[in-house]
């Protein structure tokens, strides 16, 4: 297990270091250049335009005056320790006053300066400001999904063909394939807003269709002045998110009951169980303890890659709610041409996705006593 875990760590930073590299080589092919678009930054407002004394801070920070290799080599590890290296652009004065301006490199977690989004504000305090909101949405809808979805699979695979099966396989179906915008939409329509069909025929209270947090008093019809919720409290923060929580949730309880359906199926059908069986063993011991354990693997495959997507949380649900996670601010970042933000995203998830490789294989050896790594 020792020298498994040791190659897959070597592996792991090798993978690390090849996608930081794809990460920092788009901003090399970005049209015209990394740097064009802050020298047109904010043409209506000098006020928010960028000095010639700005870009050349942050073509330091990102390495942009070393060259693509040796700048990769800057924004990754850091300038303070270049010294000369590459170029003698470091003998300028903006970098000569302070090594702090030169950048400590991703590694160290200093990812720059926010160009636009939050514009003079380290990149690593704008993704702290998000993540709250994204894991609250994400936690929550994962582990209602897997709540829900286990029980359902199971159930579905023991009473294969009954009733309940068809009900839960044709959810399921449409689960799939729904676009999630779209059914995010239907649900604003359906229970956001003081227009709802179900306020305004049956008086249910209608739920807040975006943002986080309420912004003034909540207004007489809603759930939130029905529980005479106080603005920015942790009431206020999760009636906000039943929404989107609900539609993420059913989007993954559709697909994962139907993994977890396959999988003990499969497993149902070995020969260990029909042996459990044998020895006179009740059903709920045999599917439960014998079965249920190894039809977990195909879906642990699945979930663990929820470990980056709760970091990165649902880029779609997020801008359909208008809710200030992770999602929402990489989308913003792209669409502002905010590279430092978009670059910070895409190397956090890289680490996360390796990481949750490495944590799927250790929970296979947990869950299947046939699995080992000796």
């Amino acid at each position: 297990m020792t020298n498994y875990l040791i190659r897959r760590l070597v592996q792991m930073m090798l993978v690390v270091i090849l996608s930081s590299c794809a990460i920092y080589l788009l901003l090399w092919l970005a049209p015209g250049g990394p740097l064009d678009e802050l020298k047109f930054a904010g043409a209506a407002d000098r006020k928010a335009q960028f000095s010639q004394q700005d870009i050349e801070r942050i073509s330091e920070y990102l390495g942009l005056h070393r060259g693509p290799a040796w700048g990769f080599v800057a924004w990754l590890t850091g300038e303070d320790w270049l010294g000369a290296i590459g170029r003698a652009d470091l003998q300028r004065p903006i970098c000569r006053e302070s090594l702090d301006k030169c950048g400590l490199g991703v590694l160290r977690g200093d990812f720059g300066i926010s160009w636009s989004v939050a514009r003079g504000s380290p990149v690593s305090f704008v993704l702290s400001s998000r993540v709250r909101n994204t894991m609250i949405l994400m936690v929550a809808s994962t582990v209602l999904s897997l709540v829900i979805a286990i029980p359902i699979g199971i159930y579905s695979a023991v009473k294969q063909y009954s009733r309940l099966d068809y009900v839960f396989t044709t959810f399921s179906f449409f689960g799939t394939a729904m676009p999630v915008f779209w059914f995010g939409l239907i649900m604003i329509i359906l229970f956001g807003g003081n227009q709802s069909p179900l306020f305004k025929l049956f008086g249910f209270p209608y739920l807040p269709t975006g943002n986080v947090t309420l912004v003034r008093a909540p207004l007489k019809g809603g759930l939130e002045y029905l529980l005479n919720v106080s603005p920015g409290s942790w009431l206020d923060i999760a009636v906000h998110a039943l929404l989107p929580t609900l539609v993420l949730s059913l989007l993954y309880m559709a697909g994962w009951s139907r993994f977890m359906r396959a999988s003990m199926l499969e497993v149902l059908r070995q020969d260990y169980v029909r042996t459990a069986r044998a020895k006179g063993l009740i059903e709920r011991v045999v599917v439960l303890k014998h079965a249920l354990r190894n039809s977990l693997i195909p879906l642990i495959t699945i979930v663990v890659f929820q470990l980056p997507g709760i970091f990165g949380g649902a880029t779609i649900t997020e801008t359909v709610f208008n809710w200030q996670g992770m999602g929402f601010l990489y989308v913003y970042a792209l669409a502002a041409d905010d590279y430092p933000v978009a670059m910070a995203f895409l190397f956090i998830s890289a680490v996360l996705v390796v990481i949750a490789t490495l944590l799927g294989d250790i929970l296979y050896t947990v869950v299947d006593p046939r699995i080992r790594f000796s």
